[in-house]
C-alpha cells in the first residue's frame, strides 16, 4: 500500500528520533578522546565566570563541530545524564574564551560550576520530534496546505500589485531577475519560490521584499533552520528598513545578541511577548515559531535558507502565515539527515519539494565569481543559466610568476584540478595535505593574497586536522586567519581563493562514502566560495567509485562531468611516494 505524504513524513520523523537516540547512545559509549576526535565533544574547558546569563569557559582549542544554538551537556564526560544542559554560544580563538548560553527548551534549576574546575562538553539530543509531529498533523488538517504540499494548488497573483512592485523594485538598483522574483513574491496570493545561487544577492532581495511588504502594513514572520541564518536575515532587514520594528524569538550566541541589539532588534519571548498588529517582523527558528501563541498570525511567512529546511520543520511557519515566500537553493547544502537510506522524498528540503511541483524564479547574476569560476559552476549545477556580473567577470588572482606551482595558480585558468593519484583509504591523505600546504604557501607568500582571503575545505575532520598541521610547518605569517574547515562551516562565506581536498583515493572506500565526499551539493558550495581561483586537489581514483545506491551513482557520474570541465595539472610524481597505482 502506498503511503500518503503525511504518513511518510511521520515515519521519517520517527526514524530520525530513533536514529538520533541510537547515535547518541553509541557516541556516549566511546571514550572522551574518541568523541573529541569525532568533533562531538570538547575536553579541558576551564570555567572562569558568569556574564549575565552566559557562562564563560577558557578552552585552548576548539576542534568541535558545534554551532551556535546546539544543545550541550556540561559535566565530567562520564555521567552524561547528570551534567548541566546548556547551548553552544561562541568561541573566540584569540582570547580562547568559550561562551555557553541557557537552553531555551530546558527549564531546569540554574547551572552551577566551580571556578577553575575543568569540564567536558558533549552534544545533547534535542528531542523535539514531538513538536514536529504535531506540526505535520496540523498541516494536513488544512485543505490549503495539503493542496500545496501535494502539488495540486493553483498559483495565483494580484496583477496590479505585481506591476506596482515591479516598478518600485526597478528603482532600487536590483537586476532584472531580482526585480522579477521580488515582484512575484510581493504579488503572490499563495506561495513563491526564489532560487538564489551563490553570490546572487538572495538575502538582499529577501530584505528588500519584506521591507516593501511591511511598508504596506503587513505582519511578516521570518523563519530559518539556524539562529545564524535568522540573525543574518534580520541584519539585512535593518539595512533595508532602518525604522521597521524587528523582533527575534529566543536567544542567539552572546556575540549575536550584542549585534542584534546594536541594530535595534528586540529580543522577545515566544510565549509571553505581544507584537504590533501591523508593519513588523517576528523572526525565529522553526521551533520558536511553533511556540507562539495561537493568536499570532501573519500575512506572510518568509523562509530563508529554505534549501536546508526539512519539510516538517517548515510546517510550523507555514501554519502561521496566509502566504509563503521561500528563498533558498536546493543545489547547495541539503538538510542534515540522521537516518541512513531515508525516504528521499520525505527527507528533502521544503524548497526542493515545492520546486519540483511549482518551479522557482532563478536569480541569474552572481556578484562573487569571476567568469572562469562561474562558467564551471553554472554549467555543472545551473544548466548554464548563471552568469557573472560585469564587475566580477574580469577579476583575476594576483600573480607573480616563477613558482613551482605556476601551472596550478595561473590566473588565466580560474578553476583547476590538481591531480595526485594516490590510493589512500579512509578520511586522511598526507599527499593531499602536503600539496594543499604548498599551494597555500605560494598563494600567500609569492602572490600576496592575504591569509584571511584563503579558504581550505575538506570533507572529513581528520583531513582538516592533517592540513592544519601541514600548514603550521610552513610558519606563515597570519596563518591563524586562514579558514581551514569542512564545507558545512563555510556555507554563506566567500574568499578570493578556495582549495578543496577530496581526500579519499581508494575506489573501494569511495564506493562506501561516495555520497558524502562526491556530493554534488557539497562540491557546489565548496567551489562557489571562490571569487577568482578554485583548486580541487584529488586523486583520479576517487572518481572511480561505483556506488550501489542509484542516487549516489548518478551523483558520481555528474562529479566526473565536473572533473572533465576542469583544467588538469598532474603532480602525482611530486607528491606520491612509491607507485601511485592504476
Amino acid at each position: 500500500m502506498q503511503l500518503s505524504l503525511e504518513q511518510r513524513l511521520l515515519r521519517f520523523l520517527a526514524r530520525e528520533e530513533r536514529d538520533e537516540q541510537r547515535t547518541s547512545r553509541e557516541l556516549r559509549a566511546q571514550p572522551v578522546e574518541l568523541r573529541v576526535l569525532e568533533g562531538e565533544c570538547l575536553q579541558g574547558a576551564i570555567y572562569r565566570r558568569a556574564e549575565g546569563s552566559s557562562f564563560v569557559f577558557e578552552l585552548r582549542d576548539n576542534t568541535s563541530k558545534f554551532r551556535a544554538g546546539d544543545p550541550l551537556v556540561v559535566g565530567d564526560g562520564v555521567d552524561l545524564e547528570g551534567g548541566c544542559a546548556l547551548s553552544y554560544g561562541s568561541y573566540d580563538a584569540e582570547t580562547r574564551l568559550l561562551r555557553l548560553e541557557p537552553d531555551p527548551f530546558v527549564r531546569d534549576a540554574d547551572p552551577f560550576f566551580e571556578p577553575g574546575e575543568t569540564y567536558v562538553l558533549d552534544r545533547r539530543p534535542l528531542g523535539l520530534q514531538g513538536r514536529l509531529r504535531d506540526a505535520v498533523r496540523g498541516a494536513f488538517a488544512s485543505k490549503q496546505l495539503v493542496a500545496v504540499l501535494d502539488g495540486e494548488h493553483e498559483l495565483r497573483r494580484d496583477e496590479g500589485r505585481y506591476e506596482r512592485a515591479k516598478a518600485a523594485l526597478a528603482r532600487t538598483g536590483l537586476n532584472p531577475a531580482q526585480v522579477e522574483a521580488g515582484a512575484a513574491a510581493v504579488a503572490t496570493e499563495s506561495l513563491a519560490l526564489v532560487q538564489g545561487p551563490p553570490g546572487t544577492g538572495k538575502t538582499r532581495l529577501l530584505a528588500t521584499t519584506v521591507a516593501m511588504l511591511c511598508a504596506a502594513g503587513c505582519r511578516i514572520a521570518v523563519c530559518a533552520f539556524t539562529h545564524r541564518a535568522v540573525d543574518n536575515a534580520l541584519l539585512a532587514l535593518r539595512r533595508a528598513a532602518p525604522d521597521l520594528p524587528l523582533f527575534k524569538l529566543s536567544s542567539s550566541s552572546t556575540d549575536g545578541v550584542k549585534l542584534l541589539r546594536q541594530n535595534r532588534v528586540q529580543l522577545a519571548d515566544a510565549r509571553r511577548s505581544r507584537f504590533p498588529d501591523k508593519a513588523c517582523v517576528v523572526a525565529g527558528t522553526c521551533f520558536q515559531l511553533a511556540k507562539l501563541h495561537e493568536r499570532e498570525r501573519f500575512h506572510y511567512t518568509v523562509f530563508d535558507e529554505a534549501g536546508q529546511l526539512p519539510i516538517p520543520h517548515a510546517l510550523p511557519g507555514m501554519l502561521r502565515g496566509s502566504r509563503w515566500l521561500f528563498f533558498g537553493d536546493h543545489e547547495q547544502l541539503p538538510p542534515v539527515v540522521t537516518t541512513a537510506h531515508a525516504d528521499r522524498g520525505a527527507a528533502a528540503s521544503i524548497f526542493e519539494h515545492l520546486h519540483v511541483r511549482f518551479g522557482s524564479l532563478l536569480l541569474d547574476t552572481t556578484y562573487r565569481m569571476n567568469d572562469g569560476v562561474c562558467r564551471v559552476v553554472s554549467e555543472t549545477f545551473y544548466g548554464g543559466k548563471l552568469h557573472p556580473a560585469a564587475e566580477a567577470a574580469a577579476r583575476r588572482l594576483p600573480f607573480a610568476p616563477g613558482g613551482r606551482l605556476d601551472d596550478v595558480l595561473d590566473p588565466a585558468v580560474p578553476m583547476v584540478w590538481l591531480r595526485i593519484d594516490h590510493r589512500q583509504p579512509g578520511q586522511r591523505s598526507v599527499e593531499e595535505a602536503n600539496a594543499v600546504a604548498d599551494l597555500v604557501e605560494d598563494v600567500v607568500r609569492r602572490h600576496g593574497v592575504p591569509p584571511a582571503e584563503v579558504a581550505v575545505i575538506a570533507p572529513f575532520r581528520a583531513q582538516v586536522r592533517a592540513i592544519r598541521t601541514a600548514i603550521q610547518h610552513k610558519a606563515l605569517s597570519g596563518a591563524d586567519e586562514l579558514t581551514i574547515e569542512t564545507v558545512e562551516r563555510v556555507q554563506g562565506q566567500e574568499r578570493e581563493v578556495v582549495v578543496l581536498s577530496l581526500t579519499a583515493g581508494d575506489p573501494a572506500e569511495s564506493k562506501q562514502q561516495g555520497a558524502f565526499h562526491l556530493s554534488l551539493n557539497r562540491l557546489n558550495v565548496a567551489l562557489s566560495r571562490a571569487r577568482t581561483k578554485a583548486v580541487l586537489v584529488g586523486s583520479a581514483h576517487a572518481f572511480d567509485a561505483l556506488p550501489h545506491d542509484a542516487e549516489a551513482l548518478r551523483m558520481a557520474s555528474r562529479c566526473k562531468e565536473l572533473r572533465d570541465r576542469l583544467h588538469q595539472v598532474d603532480l602525482t610524481k611530486l607528491y606520491v611516494v612509491g607507485p601511485a597505482g592504476g
